[in-house]
């Protein structure tokens, strides 16, 4: 059963079309009962008209975006469904949402614990990353140039929503943006195994961790923009974390500083 607007789903499913557009795919009930939570963020849903009674959860979200005046609810069927979807086995709702708009500033100027990534490539990561950070009070998170897509299908889905509630400023220059931190008193501590081990450092003022490339880590040049380096210390031969554990062990320890 074809719809109107599913040949705009189908673009959406490349990046040249989400950044000409300013928006992207949501799928599943739980992304989409988020979506529809935040004013102003979903633009389209379409239901499988025949998975609607057999899941009350889909039932109630399909009643809730109805009453909302601003989303256009269509229907289909699970079969054309699946072809518009990015998962093997659809919940049976799929819509659009517009990418959120934030204010840089505002955010620099949050006073809450911030986050720069260094070319992180991996979704799931990036995903996990903007979770955890909407989880510990962060402020915000940067992405340096060269990052993976915040829309990518992959990352909105592993942020549970998290991507229309925390502030994440994409194609970030280092220069330009570590100067404005500073500049509004925000100390940058980068990740370093050589740096000063991160339980021994106090993180009660406002503050801002960089963070790497999971196979490379930080740039060189990028790591000399921040204040101080600090480490996370791993037993032999573990040499490394997960770009996503050591945000959350940074975001965490910064959390308990403050309180």
């Amino acid at each position: 059963m074809a719809v109107k607007g599913s040949k705009r789903i189908l673009a959406l499913k490349k990046r040249k079309a989400r950044e000409q557009e300013g928006a992207f795919l949501i799928e599943g009930i739980r992304l989409c009962e988020e979506a529809l939570k935040v004013d102003g963020a979903t633009e389209q849903l379409i239901f499988a008209r025949d998975m609607l009674d057999r899941n009350e959860r889909l039932a109630t979200l399909h009643q809730t975006a109805e009453a909302d005046a601003d989303v256009m609810v269509q229907m289909t069927d699970r079969r054309a469904m699946k072809g518009m979807c990015d998962t093997e086995t659809p919940q049976g709702v799929v819509g659009v949402a517009r990418e959120p708009e934030w204010d840089r500033e505002e955010v620099i100027q949050s006073g809450k614990p911030l986050l720069i990534l260094d070319q992180v490539r991996d979704p799931g990561n990036l995903g996990m990353i903007v979770r955890t950070a909407e989880a510990t009070g962060a402020g915000g998170i940067f992405l340096l140039k060269g990052s993976v897509e915040l829309l990518n299908a992959k990352v909105v889905r592993s942020t549970m929503g998290s991507v229309f509630r925390l502030p994440v400023l994409i194609d970030q220059r280092p220069g330009s943006l570590c100067d404005d931190l500073k500049r509004a008193g925000v100390h940058i501590f980068a990740t370093d195994v050589d740096g000063r081990l991160f339980t021994e450092v106090d993180y009660s003022k406002p503050h801002a961790f960089l963070l790497g490339n999971e196979a490379f880590g930080i740039d060189p040049e990028v790591v000399k923009l921040a204040d101080q380096t600090v480490g996370i210390p791993m037993a032999e031969p573990v040499n490394s974390l997960n770009v996503g554990v050591a945000a959350g062990v940074l975001l965490y320890q910064g959390m308990g500083s403050r309180q």
